[in-house]
């Protein structure tokens, strides 16, 4: 086996011959008493599988030990034993047998008792499997309109849950405010985005929807620019620092609000009563005028180097997909990397070669996952939207970034989309690292009852893909043969 790009992967493999451990290292740097427990390494896996996985999603522990999980590349939901070998596959990727997964990835919802939802998006429907995961009904979704909110586990709008009423919890947007002033004849409206979002819960029989709180999410600042021939630009400001809530749904149907400006709890039980936790210790970093303005300074240096790659991609999408020749003043900047993806016989500027060991476009009718590949052989090809009409060539973008006034005066201490409940109902934190600090990830453990009680580090590379009883945490990573699935126990 070939050096894991992550360290080396050697002692995973090895770890399947070793008995259920976790190891914990000491960081010296959190000993502080106000800055709450050491970080804790989670260094030894109890079973990898060996299967070939794609992208893992999320997993399901049924009551036997064995785990559903979803594998969203190969559109194939699993079942595994604990020693994370499939014993069966309950939906196929293969579109002319009954159990069919469906051409678009789904979603697996743990519902009430051992009772799994695996949601279709393509289909509308909502296939009901039972605690052995087996298929025992279909039914309908809630609300087609939501389907983007409870369907995406890799986004920032959480892990939808049941409660103790039967009801399922989710995220969804709120909804811009109509404009209060006419706009000018031939100009669009376009509402400013709103800073908050809901957390809800549908009745799954009458579809009724109740508002359960309400969370701040980053505020998506837009540009709008009207190009020559009258059409309109929109561009996101890139904000390196934004403060943002989540949300989780415990075991028991509570419902936990993570306050990002203080860094608390706030808890939604199931019989209406709020509580509240205290501020957790967290290493603070405070931001000088002279610290924003260096972040800002590196974030438009980056974004400036990503925009021309991107301009240069997309005028070799256009000079193909339309048959035109290259602009006269068009140079490649230096540095440009070739974006994977491209046709083998795509004309590319002056300067530029496909690299060796290149990932080129799939011919017509050629799968990306051919003869059980481990990774893609190629990518799908480039989509081409035409109108008829040919479209102007690319204009470069602006660099779109926040001023350095608007930055906070503190790093926020989790990013969107880090917050996790585990079966015995503690909150997993993915907090942002207010130092450089080597290795994976860091989480904050709390308690149903509020209180910060362990951190515990990631190997590198690693992502967490799911929970199981006693303990158990379901992990992902990548080596040089592919996707694999690994189960931790922690003490």
């Amino acid at each position: 086996m070939r050096t894991h790009s992550l360290q080396h992967f050697a002692w995973l493999w090895a770890a399947l011959f070793l008995p259920v451990t976790l190891v914990a290292q000491v960081d010296s740097t959190t000993r502080a008493a106000n800055r709450g427990p050491a970080v804790q390494k989670i260094a030894t896996a109890s079973a990898v599988s060996t299967e070939r996985l794609g992208i893992i999603t999320s997993i399901r522990e049924l009551p036997d030990g064995r785990v559903l999980v979803n594998d969203v590349m190969r559109r194939r939901l699993l079942l595994m034993d604990s020693t994370m070998k499939v014993v069966g596959v309950v939906l196929d990727s293969l579109s002319e047998v009954a159990n069919a997964y469906g051409p678009r990835p789904g979603a697996l919802i743990p519902y009430r008792g051992d009772t799994t939802f695996f949601v279709d998006p393509a289909s509308y429907a909502i296939v009901v499997l039972d605690a052995a995961g087996k298929i025992v009904r279909v039914r309908s979704v809630w609300r087609v309109q939501d389907l983007p909110y409870f369907t995406s586990f890799s986004g920032p709008y959480g892990v939808p849950g049941p409660d103790a009423r039967g009801r399922i919890i989710y995220r969804i947007p709120a909804q811009a405010a109509p404009s209060r002033v006419r706009p000018p004849a031939g100009f669009p409206f376009f509402p400013d985005q709103p800073d908050s979002a809901f957390v809800v819960a549908v009745n799954l029989d009458t579809r009724r929807l109740d508002t359960l709180g309400v969370i701040r999410t980053p505020k998506a600042e837009r540009r709008i620019r009207q190009t020559a021939d009258r059409s309109f630009t929109i561009d996101a400001v890139a904000n390196p620092l934004p403060f943002t809530d989540e949300w989780a749904v415990l075991p028991d149907g509570t419902v936990a609000f993570v306050r990002g400006l203080d860094y608390r709890v706030e808890y939604l039980h199931p019989d209406g009563a709020r509580t509240s936790s205290a501020k957790q210790p967290f290493d603070w970093q405070r931001l000088t005028d002279e610290d924003k303005q260096r972040l800002i300074d590196s974030v438009t240096v980056a974004q400036r180097k990503q925009n021309a790659n991107n301009f240069v991609t997309a005028v070799i999408r256009w000079v193909n997909q339309y048959g035109k020749g290259y602009p006269k003043d068009f140079v490649v900047p230096e540095g440009y990397v070739l974006q994977p993806g491209l046709p083998k016989d795509w004309i590319l500027p002056a300067g530029v070669k496909f690299p060796p060991n290149y990932l080129y476009a799939c011919p017509p009718g050629v799968n990306p996952l051919t003869d059980g590949a481990a990774m893609p052989t190629c990518f799908p090809a480039p989509i081409s939207f035409s109108s008829g009409q040919t479209p102007p060539p690319p204009t470069p973008r602006p660099v779109m970034v926040v001023a350095a006034a608007d930055l906070p005066d503190y790093r926020p201490p989790f990013p969107a989309g880090s917050v996790r409940a585990d079966l015995e109902g503690n909150l997993w934190i993915r907090t942002n690292p207010m130092k450089p600090t080597p290795g994976g990830p860091v989480f904050d453990i709390i308690s149903p009852q509020g209180g910060l009680i362990n951190r515990l580090q990631l190997p590198p590379g690693y992502a967490i893909a799911g929970f199981g009883r006693g303990k158990v945490v379901y992990l992902t990573t990548r080596d040089a043969t592919g996707i694999h699935l690994a189960r931790v126990r922690l003490r």
